[in-house]
């Protein structure tokens, strides 16, 4: 890997990881919804300082083209986030329901429209 790509991917990686941090502090990205973009980011810095982790890597599970394993990786990482998401709107959809029924009980007792 030449050192061009190797300083711009650590630059690349280093400012999203800043741009997550910051999200998280200004409250913009929920802290749980960020633990998997910030292991993310953390593991792009490490690949971007160390890309022989990603050649071994490659050897190991015999993979001839070391974009595989990355493209790999992000895609277990996407399924895994979008996992995530679709429980908590699963849960957010069964206390809306919940909340409905409460408040059509409610109505019901105090005989209001």
């Amino acid at each position: 890997m030449s050192i061009t790509l190797r300083l711009g991917l650590i630059v690349l990686s280093t400012l999203f990881f800043i741009s997550i941090i910051k999200s998280v502090r200004k409250n913009k990205l929920r802290s749980e919804y960020a633990s998997g973009w910030i292991i993310l980011s953390l593991g792009l810095v490490i690949l971007s300082f160390f890309p022989q982790i990603a050649y071994l890597v490659g050897h190991f599970f015999n993979v001839m083209s070391i974009a595989n394993i990355v493209f790999a990786a992000v895609l277990f990482m996407l399924i895994v986030l979008s996992y995530v998401l679709f429980t908590k709107v699963s849960l957010l959809e069964e206390k809306q329901k919940d909340l409905i029924q409460e408040i059509a009980i409610l109505k019901e007792k105090n005989k209001l429209k």
